[in-house]
């Protein structure tokens, strides 16, 4: 792997010999000088001399929304890449986290020792300080879409649900595009419709809003049902439908008339998890006059 450093052009001897001579020159300050302050500076120059820049996969978006029906294999291999850079991460922390408790060690050995041998205490301060480029400069970080990491398992819940024969289920990515032209998905719905639909209705769409609990960021489900207009029976019936823990809402225009079916906020149900999904997609079915099968 290609080291890129933030500052200069040299290379990774003359870095090396760069920093090692400026440690040198911090040791000489504390100890022949007698001035431990004045090592600062050449401690502060050896780590901007090795200073790397952080190696990730992050792709450099362009920008683009570009919705596109996929497959359920497609879904499936990005949540499975998800899975395993979500066990990347886990793994890229351990040596980090070792190099804090590395420290803290060396920080509290050299106050334990400073009664007993100022030099010995200084040379654990100095061996913390020299070898912070080494733990932590650098770092690999493994990337997933934050907002498709977020909302993917919920969509995971719908499509687990089997559907009643005459309906397909259709995944739609948001895709962008990355500096070399290749596809980066970012977000997801999900499209429901009966193989034999009314002339007024488009489909049921399932998406996903973030929302901030007490706890943070949380999904929150909702089904919105797309119909060429609102004076169809199609819209009229999910306009009159009614499902207990739901809210029912009439919107959109003369082109395209929207029937928006989502949660209950109340009593924490601004967080839709697995089980409250499922739900969703056997209410929006019902909706219909069918059940999962």
């Amino acid at each position: 792997m290609e080291l890129n450093y933030r500052f200069g052009r040299l290379g990774l001897s003359a870095r090396l010999a760069a920093a090692g001579g400026l440690y040198a020159l911090a040791v000489v300050c504390q100890t022949v000088l007698g001035l431990p302050l004045l090592s600062v500076p050449a401690i502060a120059a050896a780590w901007l001399v090795l200073a790397i820049k952080p190696v990730t996969n992050k792709p450099d978006d362009q920008g683009l929304e570009e919705w596109r029906p996929v497959s359920v294999a497609e879904v499936d291999r990005i949540a499975d890449g998800i899975r395993e850079t979500r066990n990347i991460k886990a793994k890229l922390a351990g040596p980090v986290a070792l190099g804090v408790l590395g420290l803290m060690g060396l920080g509290l050995a050299a106050l334990i020792a400073m009664p007993v041998s100022g030099t010995l205490s200084l040379a654990l301060i100095d061996t913390a300080l020299f070898s912070v480029p080494g733990l932590f400069f650098g770092r690999v970080s493994a990337f997933t879409p934050p907002t498709l990491n977020r909302i993917l398992p919920s969509f995971l819940s719908v499509m687990s649900v089997r559907l009643p024969d005459g309906f397909v289920l259709t995944p739609y990515l948001r895709f962008d595009k990355d500096a070399d032209g290749k596809d980066v998905p970012e977000d997801m719905r999900l499209m429901l419709e009966p193989r034999r639909k009314p002339a007024d209705l488009v489909g049921v769409q399932f998406q996903v809003a973030i929302n901030t609990g007490p706890n943070g960021q949380v999904p929150y489900m909702y089904a919105v049902v797309l119909t060429r207009g609102r004076s169809g029976p199609t819209h009229a019936s999910f306009a009159e439908f009614r499902a207990r823990g739901y809210e029912v809402e009439r919107g959109g225009d003369d082109d395209y008339g929207t029937v928006v079916i989502r949660q209950r906020t109340e009593r924490g149900g601004y967080h839709t998890d697995h089980e409250d999904c499922e739900r969703l997609i056997h209410t929006v079915l019902a909706g219909f006059g069918v059940r999962a099968a």
